[in-house]
C-alpha cells in the first residue's frame, strides 16, 4: 500500500524552478495596436459608406432603362408590327427627355435616327433596319418579317443600355 501512495505524494509537491526572480510585463493587448487606428477604421467606413450613396444615386438614375427594357421585352410580343415600332420610337424618346434633351426628343424621326446613328456602332445603326422602321409609324399598314422584328428589337435595346443619361 505504500506503493500506491508514494505518486500522490509526488503530484501534491510543488516543482521548485530556478530564476524566480524574474518579472514578467502583463500581457500587450492585441487592438488597437496604435492610437490612429480607430481614424483608418472610420475613415474607411465613411469610404465604404460614399462608395454605397453614389452606387444609389447611380441606380436610381439608371432606373429609366431598367423600365424601357422591361417595357420593350414585355409588350412588343404583344403588339402588331406597327405599334412595336411605335413603342421602340417612343422609349428612344423618353430616354432623350430623361436625359433632359427634349429638343432631341421632339426632332422628326429621320433627323433623330440619324443622330443617334452617329453614337452607334456600324453593325447597330437604326438605318440598317430600313426605311419601314424610320418611317413606320407614318404607314398605314406595314409588315415586318420576324428577323426584322428580332433586330429592330435588339437594337434599340442595345441602344437603351448604352444610354446614358
Amino acid at each position: 500500500m505504500s506503493t500506491a501512495l508514494a505518486p500522490l505524494a509526488a503530484q501534491s509537491q510543488a516543482i521548485d524552478l530556478p530564476n524566480k526572480a524574474y518579472l514578467l510585463p502583463q500581457s500587450v493587448p492585441m487592438w488597437p495596436p496604435v492610437w490612429w487606428t480607430w481614424l483608418i477604421v472610420a475613415a474607411i467606413i465613411l469610404l465604404l459608406l460614399g462608395l454605397l450613396f453614389f452606387w444609389y444615386r447611380r441606380h436610381k438614375k439608371r432606373t429609366y432603362r431598367r423600365e424601357a427594357l422591361a417595357e420593350i421585352t414585355q409588350k412588343c410580343s404583344e403588339l402588331n408590327d406597327k405599334d412595336c415600332i411605335l413603342l421602340c420610337h417612343e422609349m428612344i424618346r423618353r430616354c432623350f427627355i430623361s436625359e433632359g434633351k427634349i429638343e432631341t426628343a421632339a426632332l422628326p424621326s429621320r433627323t433623330l435616327f440619324e443622330l443617334v446613328d452617329n453614337t452607334m456602332p456600324t453593325t447597330r445603326r437604326f438605318s440598317l433596319l430600313g426605311n419601314e422602321f424610320i418611317d413606320g409609324p407614318y404607314q398605314s399598314q406595314i409588315e415586318l418579317s420576324q428577323k426584322q422584328r428580332t433586330r429592330m428589337i435588339k437594337n434599340t435595346c442595345y441602344w437603351i443600355r448604352k444610354h446614358h443619361a
